[in-house]
């Protein structure tokens, strides 16, 4: 799994979602060309022009509305918009119908910009231009607009997508998210099939391998900007959208008919536009603001970056944020990255980064930014927190991992008995010694190239009574927690997208 997150990580969040789109849309025109699908519906034809279609109403209304509001257009967002509505409708050669679907991708991006808070879109774009786009359509009383069939949801897709699906789940560690939503989503369709009179066998299947179960869970639920910050905030959000999926079939189940919601035929769409509303509701309220301040050196190749914040952030020490900073030639990995926040919450806010030779444009772009420079902090996330017991605490970092518990040991532990194991490679080159001193922390040091269970426990002798955390490289993290099973009273680790 760890040679898996390091593939992963080379590419930004959207163009991975690209590129499992396009595998899914590729594998489409394959079946469509040998008859897999059914040829009444799919051919190879109407399937691009109906994806063009798409993909050119979706960019050009970006570029224009992005210009229109003053901000950047976001050119991948719009191209992974365009392929999750061309998954949803059938195929078409008809203009009127074409032209009804670039209202859609219109309206999908306008939604960007107008469903949002301080530049923050509430709910998922696809679904939301869905959602507009049948409230306009009922309410002029046009009758033959197109409905959404998510034809994605097919036997024969069903492989490439799940493959997919997993991968982005994985790449956004939401794996948990997508199970808590198929555990409840699939029995409640099962429940609706078999009240139709389907078996309980050929209703599972059915249920996993003909309705988009999957695609929802993987390409649609799990997009970060539309979720709550917290784990179990997102496993809630997840049994709602369950619920709301599976609406038309689990209430013909339990009540002998099947309610439909206004001019709803189904309800995936309301699924995703209700847990946008409410994820929105339990994280913090836009995107903030961010003024650069200064760059302070921590030692070799770390810098420290601060700013101020236009509003406080709010969110608990532990937790990440994504950074947008537009500029020029981005390379592979874009303008966003995920950082460990190393402050304690306030309207200072501060991140930290290795700074490599060969950097990234991200990072070359940040070693040169003037102060007084925009930033932008446009998601907080992450369940890397203090126990709210009083439980003795043991924390781990390897290198840059620092600092999601220097935000920690900021803002004050409580009444938690911390012990603090860093491992450096030099112990004349240590980030924040001079603070972590005046700090009063307990610090065990670790100097050399390994940090390991048995160093570990040598600094810590009462490892099986503390919590310990664990923080740095993927390898690092992922080696120590397979060593420290059984040895500690419990162990979490940093979980973020990666560094």
């Amino acid at each position: 799994m760890s040679t898996l997150d390091r593939f992963l990580s080379r590419f930004t969040m959207y163009r991975l979602v690209i590129a499992v789109l396009a595998v899914v849309g590729v594998w489409a025109l394959v079946a469509a060309a040998a008859g897999w699908l059914d040829p009444s519906i799919f051919g190879v034809g109407p399937m691009l022009l109906t994806l063009a279609v798409l993909v050119v109403a979706s960019a050009i209304s970006n570029e224009v509305l992005g210009r229109v509001v003053g901000a950047r257009p976001h050119r991948d967002s719009a191209i992974i918009t365009a392929l999750l509505l061309w998954f949803l409708y059938w195929p078409t050669t008809e203009p009127a119908t074409l032209g009804w679907l670039a209202v859609v991708a219109l309206l999908a991006t306008a939604s960007k910009y107008v469903i949002a808070v301080r530049r923050r879109h509430l709910v998922n774009p696809a679904a939301a231009g869905v959602v507009l786009a049948t409230l306009l359509g009922w309410a002029a009383g046009i009758d033959a607009m197109p409905f959404t069939t998510w034809w994605a949801a097919s036997e024969i897709l069903f492989p490439v997508v799940l493959v997919g699906a997993l991968l982005i789940l994985r790449r956004t560690r939401r794996v948990s998210l997508g199970l808590v939503f198929a555990a409840v989503a699939v029995p409640l369709v099962v429940s609706g099939l078999t009240a139709f009179g389907s078996s309980v066998s050929d209703a599972l299947w059915t249920a996993v391998t003909a309705y988009p179960v999957v695609f929802f869970a993987g390409f649609m639920l799990s997009e970060p900007l539309t979720l709550p910050p917290r784990r179990h905030q997102q496993w809630a959000v997840g049994v709602l959208a369950a619920v709301i999926f599976a609406w038309p079939l689990w209430s013909f189940a339990a009540f002998g008919t099947s309610t439909a919601i206004g001019p709803f035929e189904g309800t995936y769409e309301l699924a995703l536009v209700a847990t946008g509303l409410v994820s929105f509701l339990l994280g913090p309220r836009g995107q903030i603001g961010l003024t650069f301040r200064e760059r302070r050196p921590l030692g070799g190749d770390v810098y420290e970056y601060w700013f101020d914040a236009d509003r406080p952030l709010r969110f608990t020490p532990g937790q990440y944020l994504e950074l947008y900073l537009p500029h020029g030639r981005a390379d592979g990995r874009g303008m966003r990255r995920i950082l460990s926040i190393a402050s304690p919450p306030g309207r200072e806010v501060a991140v930290a980064v290795r700074e490599p030779e060969g950097a990234s444009s991200f990072k070359r772009a940040l070693a040169q930014a003037d102060a007084g420079s925009r930033w932008t902090a446009t998601a907080v996330h992450g369940d890397f927190v203090l126990p709210r017991d009083d439980a003795k605490v043991a924390l781990i970092a390897g290198g840059i991992g620092i600092t999601p518990f220097m935000s920690q040991l900021r803002a004050g532990t409580g009444d938690h008995d911390v012990v603090l194991v860093y491992g450096v490679r030099d112990g004349n080159d240590v980030p924040y010694a001079d603070e972590l001193a005046a700090l009063g922390v307990d610090v065990r040091l670790v100097v050399g190239d390994v940090l390991d269970a048995d160093s570990i426990a040598a600094a810590v002798p009462d490892l099986d009574e503390r919590v310990a955390y664990i923080s740095g490289s993927p390898a690092m993290v992922d080696t120590i927690r397979r060593a420290l099973r059984g040895r500690a009273r419990r162990i979490r680790v940093d979980h973020f997208l990666g560094y």
